[in-house]
């Protein structure tokens, strides 16, 4: 990678990453180091689990909200198959 160039958001040489079903799942945990938000992504090829104290919790959900407000109706896929109010 060349100098200044960030990570890119995915592997776009990887075949596994093309659209496919996902689900995310949460928890609310608790811990020895306190209570924590388990967030799990589970998809044909992976699952991933991450466990979040409530500042990152926070952070994560804002940066998700964000991004998706800025994505158009037609790139907004929702499990349940129905496009949400003010998306279509």
């Amino acid at each position: 990678m060349m100098p200044g160039q960030g990570v890119p958001p995915f592997d776009a040489g990887n075949g596994l990453l093309g659209e496919q079903p996902a689900l995310l799942t949460t928890s609310i945990i608790d811990t020895p180091a306190g209570q924590r938000l388990a967030m799990t992504v589970r998809t044909p090829s992976a699952t991933l689990t991450v466990f979040l104290h409530g500042p990152d919790a926070k952070a994560w959900a804002g940066q998700l909200g964000r991004d998706a407000a800025r994505m158009s109706g037609a790139g907004l896929i929702v499990a349940n198959g129905q496009i949400p109010d003010g998306q279509g």
